[in-house]
């Protein structure tokens, strides 16, 4: 892969190249895929951006690689792994965009070099005429002035001024021989450059045509791959749906309080005149959170899993679902004890 620099380069870079008037530098980097889930637990490694930062330099310097920039110093948001490979392939498919104007160039230049040819041909053939126009000048005045000799001066001056004439015209038909011969090198020439035009004309539509291969399959692969993902997705959406199923049947059988959190929530949801949860209602959902959670994040993932659980069961409107995540949102976050360590009373 390459990248696009602005202007030229060092005198020192040995890696850039030049197409058309853009230059272009060698983008070496390497990916490297960590597990980091414990496999004993089956709980993934919490890492914030820090330790990813770390991991990042430590890498560098044991492969000896340049470290890149961090996204606070670029200002960038890193791409998604599959935005990541299109917009590398759409980079690629950039580049040979470039070559391909610049072969467009040379065949441009070529077609220039005919012309340019074909004009000094043209050149060189009205040269010609024009010398073949004053022979022929050169002979009728050879033979207007024969005859005037014969008439004024006789054979011998007639024989002289033919002698001189007749050595005239022979130096201008030698001259009309080496034009002809000029003109045959150029139309040579001229087939030579035709041939090379048509030659590089041909490569040009031959690489066009790799480039289009080349694009056609890289948007069916890139295709392909995300269909690939997105039916493994929909299993895997598919399989959770039914154990979250499967799961909740079970609670909902085995476990009297969770079951009485669930059927709080409905009735509250579907509650059109009250806004908050009773004093029991959140008492019994906060019960079933610090059961199965340690924290606040635990306990708004099962306040979430509730809300689920009671949407299944009675399939909640919008508003009622929405209704329902927010109050057991407030209920995990600790509002509800809060208020009641105030002495506030809750109003229904």
């Amino acid at each position: 892969m390459a990248l696009e620099v602005p202007g030229e380069p060092d005198a020192g870079d040995k890696e850039s190249f030049k197409i058309g008037d853009r230059w272009f530098k060698p983008n070496y980097h390497a990916h490297i895929v960590f597990d980091w889930m414990n496999h004993d637990t089956g709980k993934s490694c919490k890492l914030n951006d820090n330790d990813m930062m770390e991991i990042q330099t430590s890498a560098s310097e044991i492969l000896e690689m340049e470290r890149g920039q961090s996204k606070a110093e670029t200002g960038k948001e890193h791409l998604e792994r599959n935005d990541f490979i299109l917009e590398k392939q759409k980079s690629e498919l950039r580049n040979l965009d470039a070559v391909m104007r610049y072969k467009e160039y040379q065949v441009k230049c070529a077609e220039q070099e005919v012309q340019e040819a074909e004009s000094i041909t043209q050149a060189l053939r009205d040269e010609a005429l024009q010398k073949e126009k004053q022979s022929e000048m050169l002979d009728k005045a050879i033979s207007d002035k024969r005859s005037k000799l014969n008439k004024e001066k006789g054979n011998q001056l007639l024989g002289a001024v033919a002698d001189w004439a007749t050595g005239k015209s022979k130096a201008l038909k030698g001259d009309i021989e080496d034009l002809k011969f000029d003109l045959a090198e150029a139309h040579e020439t001229i087939a030579e450059e035709r041939k090379r035009t048509q030659a590089e004309t041909a490569k040009l539509e031959a690489y066009k045509k790799t480039v289009a291969q080349q694009m056609e399959s890289a948007v069916r692969n890139a295709t392909l791959k995300k269909d690939d993902e997105i039916n493994n997705l929909k299993d895997r959406i598919s399989w959770r749906d039914k154990m979250l199923g499967i799961f909740t049947k079970i609670l909902m059988q085995s476990n009297g309080t969770f079951r009485k959190a669930v059927d709080s929530i409905i009735n509250f949801a579907k509650d059109t005149y009250r806004s908050i949860f009773s004093r029991e209602e959140a008492k019994t959902i906060k019960s079933v959170m610090e059961a199965f959670g340690k924290n606040k994040e635990d306990y708004r993932a099962i306040g979430t899993f509730l809300v689920f659980t009671a949407d299944k069961k009675e399939n909640l409107s919008n508003s009622e679902y929405c209704k329902a995540v927010r109050e057991v949102d407030d209920v995990a976050i600790g509002r509800y004890e809060q208020a009641q360590k105030r002495g506030n009373s809750l109003k229904l």
